[in-house]
Parts: structure tokens; sequence; C-alpha cells
């Protein structure tokens, strides 16, 4: 089939006719009948001979092919929308926005200073930040909702258009009440840990996984009784002396310094882990290219991170990181 049978319209509306699932919305949005948005699909679906939606209950649902297709339609006008910005902002850097995934830890004990920084360098950019675990903050710049990834531990990701960079290093402690046996203990042995009820981290979250792998290579296993989707409230749970748990430094420094938590003295065995920064390859050759202002200010947050950890280290050399 020649690409020419393919055209931007058939896939505007398309486009528009997948997101809201409702060709009268459609109609409306590209100002047009809706007749004509039908016979748009009706044309597009006989050409490739393949079904792009289904009609159940007077209702438009998205065939697999259709899901796929759409997948790829966002794919378009994510680069349209670079090709916009690379115009409109060549020699003057205008407003703009940014959208930053990041795990847990990362984004709230250490994204919010160097957002501070950014926006002093670059106020006219509006940032939109989701904090979620690791898992969903990579499948959501894998499908385009997010432009910059920030996540803790090593990301597992088998998709080739993502580029992975580490930029800092953490440490996690293993953490108790003062009123456990442990806090009065000056070392500790991980087999004394097995008689301790763990609080945990959600499953996905890179926090336990780096936790539980470490453990494992130690011939450690340990049996989880909480699991909280909430740094805050692990700390909570500990404190209460309802189980022990390990986090990052950045997440108990207060509270230890306060004597609220104790950290446990655990011989032979140190948790370290990176801090990543993930985007999907097109933001990469645009960083790299100098196209777009609004990247360079990603670029300038990137030197921000560098400059606060003391620590940027690049993985390999297909992966771009700019130190000047």
């Amino acid at each position: 089939m020649d690409t020419a049978d393919l055209s931007l319209h058939h896939v505007i509306v398309f486009n528009s006719v997948a997101k809201s699932l409702n060709m009268s919305k459609s109609a409306k949005e590209l100002f047009v009948t809706q007749s004509a948005i039908s016979q748009t699909i009706k044309d597009l679906e006989t050409k490739f001979s393949v079904k792009l939606f289904l009609r159940k209950n007077r209702r438009l649902y998205l065939t697999e092919e259709g899901r796929e297709f759409y997948y790829y339609t966002k794919k378009v006008f994510d680069i349209l929308e670079e090709a916009k910005l690379c115009l409109e902002n060549f020699n003057a850097l205008k407003r703009g926005r940014v959208s930053i995934g990041a795990s847990m830890t990362i984004g709230n004990y250490l994204l919010p200073e160097l957002i501070v920084k950014f926006k002093q360098a670059y106020p006219d950019i509006d940032l939109s930040l989701f904090i979620a675990n690791s898992t969903e903050i990579i499948e959501k710049l894998r499908t385009s909702e997010i432009d910059l990834a920030l996540v803790e531990g090593l990301p597992y990701t088998n998709d080739k258009s993502i580029k992975i960079t580490r930029f800092s290093k953490d440490k996690l402690s293993f953490i108790c009440s003062p009123q456990n046996k442990l806090a009065s203990m000056e070392k500790v042995a991980l087999k004394d840990l097995l008689k301790e009820q763990f609080i945990m981290r959600e499953r996905g979250s890179g926090t336990r996984q780096i936790i539980e792998a470490e453990l494992a290579k130690a011939g450690v296993h340990i049996k989880v009784a909480y699991e909280f989707n909430n740094p805050e409230a692990i700390k909570n749970a500990v404190s209460c002396n309802l189980g022990i748990s390990a986090l990052s430094d950045l997440i108990i420094k207060s509270e230890v310094q306060m004597g609220m938590l104790k950290v446990i003295p655990v011989s032979n065995i140190k948790i370290y882990r990176w801090f990543y920064l993930m985007k999907i390859n097109s933001y990469i050759l645009l960083l790299n290219c100098n196209l777009s202002p609004i990247f360079t200010g990603l670029k300038k947050f990137i030197r921000f991170t560098a400059a606060i950890t003391g620590l940027f280290v690049e993985i390999s050399s297909a992966h771009i990181v700019d130190n000047s």
C-alpha cells in the first residue's frame, strides 16, 4: 500500500474520534459534519482493509488495531508539536510546557528544590509534575504522557526508544522505632531482621525492588507484613513500632535528627541505588541539536541536578549528556 493513501486528514480525524470515542464531538471539534467524519473513518478502514472501531449499544470502542494506530497518531501530533515549538522559539524562549514524571522519593524529596532553580532561570515555562511509583512513571513516558522521567533504582524497560542516564546516588537505611529492641543494639545481623515485621512500599516501587534484590543477594528473603504506597505512611507506621523498614536517607533525615526514628546498624550490607533520568529518543535528539530553547531549558534542569548532587554519569555513548 502506497503511503500516499494515508493522508494527514485521515490521521487528524481518526485521532479525534479515537480520543473522544464520539463522532458527534469530533465533528464539532473539527468543524465538519458528522457524516463527513463517518465517511473519513470508513474510507480509512476500506483503504487498509482493517476495522478500527466497533459499535456496541450505540457506543464506539477501539479495536486492537485501532488502539495500535492511535498510539502512532499520538506520536505524529507529538512530533508536530515539537516542530511548532522549534519554529516559535528558535531565537527566543517563549512560553511553553514541560511535563515531568517522578517516582515518590525523587518527586517528594529532591525535585522541589530543583524546580525552584529551574523556574528562576525559565519563569515563562509551565512545569507540570506527576508523582507515582517507577513502573507507572515509565509507562507514562512510553505513552508520551510526560516529557521527562526521573526514577529510582535500575528501571527495567525493553523500549529501545527510551534513553536512560543516571544522575545521582542514593543510600537506603534500615529503620525502626526508638522503642524497638534493635534501636539499642550496636550491631545487628541480617538474620535478626527476619524476626521483625517488614513494612514496605507496594509492588512496582523502585525502592522495594532494590531492597528485595540486595537482600536476596545476601541470601535473605523477607516476609512483608504491611504495604503502603506512601513513604510518609511507612515512617509513621515504623515510628509507632508496627514494624521495621528501609527508606532513602533523603526521606528519613528529619525524623532521625528529631529522634522519631532510629537507623538500624545492620552488619555486612549497605544498600545504594542510582537515580535515573529517562527521555524518549526524539527529545534526546532535540536536546543534542539545540532545536528548541524549551528543551534547552531541560538541559538546564539537568545541569542544576548535577550541581546539587555533584554526580552526573553517562551510562553509554548512546546517551547524550551535556555537562557544558
